[in-house]
């Protein structure tokens, strides 16, 4: 959920919004991963600006909790312990269930046959960070139409933490894609079929983002058990 801020003036984004706009894209898409330190004079040099809009960024990023400061380290990009992102996905659950039950009738023809296609591409996808993108896609284009955009902001922040973490795009594509894509056919299913229990939709779309805790909680289960002395 970002701040609100008025860098954009006459002549187009200032320095500052520029510099925030880039680092907070190379952490969302991993090219900066978790634990990376960000230097300031480092960050400047690439973004061709003095350090001052950088520092500026790096702040703007901290109060999202994509950037986190250490004592005697600086800036890093946050981390997320196991309980950390199972906490997130947990309310993840919780807001993308009322969101989908919030949208349904607001969900059109057309709408339906988007989200369709993205879960086709998604099927399909074998390149990680798309699998996550088009995941992300397919979930907005639901939730987008929930008509609340405090929940929508909520919602988009919790992405943006979850794909900053790298947690799901290191697990999520090879554990989880290929039944969460029929998950995501069955509650479009509901969506066409004009279902009118609102709270069964909720709680589907909401059982199917924790489906993802619980894969990923069974595969380590089973790597633990696996390992010599077990």
């Amino acid at each position: 959920m970002q701040p609100e801020h008025n860098s954009t003036g006459p002549s187009g984004p200032s320095k500052h919004e520029l510099a925030y706009r880039r680092i907070r894209q190379r952490i969302l898409d991993g090219r900066y991963q978790p634990g990376h330190r960000l230097v300031l004079s480092t960050l400047a040099r690439e973004l061709d600006v003095s350090p001052v809009p950088v520092r500026e960024a790096i702040r703007r990023l901290e109060a999202e909790g994509l950037v986190s400061f250490e004592r005697n380290v600086g800036a890093r990009v946050a981390t997320l312990g196991d309980d950390d992102w199972v906490q997130l996905v947990e309310m993840l659950a919780l807001l993308d269930g009322y969101a989908f039950a919030a949208a349904a009738p607001q969900m059109t023809a057309e709408r339906i046959a988007i989200a369709r296609g993205l879960n086709a591409q998604l099927r399909l996808e074998q390149t990680h960070e798309r699998v996550m993108e088009l995941h992300r896609e397919f979930h907005r284009t639901i939730y987008g139409c929930c008509g609340n955009r405090h929940v929508i902001e909520a919602l988009d922040w919790i992405w943006d933490r979850i794909d900053a973490s790298r947690v799901l795009a290191s697990l999520y594509p090879r554990l989880r894609v290929r039944t969460a894509v029929d998950e995501h056919d069955a509650l479009l299913d509901q969506l066409e079929e004009g279902e009118d229990d609102a709270g069964r939709l909720e709680s589907c779309a909401r059982e199917h983002n924790l489906n993802t805790i619980r894969a990923i909680r069974a595969i380590r289960s089973a790597e633990a058990m696996n390992k010599p002395g077990h």
